[in-house]
């Protein structure tokens, strides 16, 4: 298989974590679900999937320290430690931080190359400009 060939077949979340993850903590950002019995109820209008299934799955992302579980009687509650927004910056950083210690010439290269390929508009361009120009000044 050549390099050109491999594709990744998985879209936005579902490339940092894994697809069920991704949808689990979609439905809880988007709709403030609390529990295993809310987000198995969700889940289960769109796939066949058991309750221990999203029970084991929501514990892996508290083990992840993406959500935060609460014992309210015998109730578990589960919230997102960060929003979405957050989860997303903090992943760029992170991927960016670890690309640019590999190779940070290639990820400059690659980055030109993506803009120019999406015809970023004036604006974002701009704003990218001042952002360089800052950086050789040193601020």
């Amino acid at each position: 298989m050549q390099l050109e060939d491999f594709k990744l077949n998985r879209q936005g979340l579902s490339r940092v974590l894994g697809e069920l993850e991704a949808e689990i903590m979609e439905l809880i950002w988007q709709n403030n679900l609390t529990t295993v019995r809310d987000v198995y109820e969700e889940l289960r209008k769109k796939k066949k999937i058991a309750y221990t299934t999203v029970m084991t799955i929501m514990g892996r992302l508290a083990g992840k320290g993406l959500l935060q579980i609460d014992k309210q009687g015998t109730a578990y509650i589960y919230n997102p430690v960060i929003s979405k927004e957050q989860f997303e910056q903090e992943t760029v950083k992170r991927v960016l931080d670890s690309a640019l210690d590999f190779n940070n010439k290639g990820v400059v290269n690659y980055f030109v190359e993506k803009v120019k390929a999406k015809q970023m508009d004036a604006e974002l361009l701009s704003q990218l400009e001042e952002l360089l120009q800052k950086a050789k000044e040193g601020q």
